[in-house]
């Protein structure tokens, strides 16, 4: 019974380490938006109502088109809004490793590293 618990409670925590790849797009417009998701030969169409989300296939990445023709290329495990008619990146998976950059802003270039012996000569 013993050895049961401890592999249960191994495989559970086993589905927690996974890092979730799905790409969640919420609309956060007052209306409807027609979203076409393309990956490989395959093509959804899912209508997003107002103030909900989807989350369509796109695990190894895959293609966002607007009713309007405008196109996102998505990796797969992006969260993404629609905002007045457009797609807003809100975070993408390894975000946390941006940070090691030196970039404050997410829309803001990231920091150049100081090349051999630059540093050196600085000190």
């Amino acid at each position: 019974m013993r050895t049961v618990s401890i592999l249960g409670l191994g495989v559970l925590g086993m589905f927690f380490a996974l890092p979730a790849q799905a790409l969640t797009i919420s609309n956060t417009d007052p209306d409807s938006h027609t979203v076409t998701v393309k990956t490989g030969s395959d093509s959804t169409e899912l209508t997003i109502a107002p103030e909900t989300a989807v989350e369509p296939p796109c695990q190894s990445g895959c293609t966002v088109e607007l009713e309007n023709g405008e196109q996102y290329e998505m990796k797969g495990g992006e969260e993404a809004s629609i905002e007045s008619g457009v797609i807003f990146v809100d975070a993408a998976p390894g975000g946390a490793d941006d940070d090691a950059t030196g970039a404050t802003d997410p829309g803001e270039p990231a920091a150049a590293a100081p090349e051999d012996g630059a540093a050196a000569q600085a000190q």
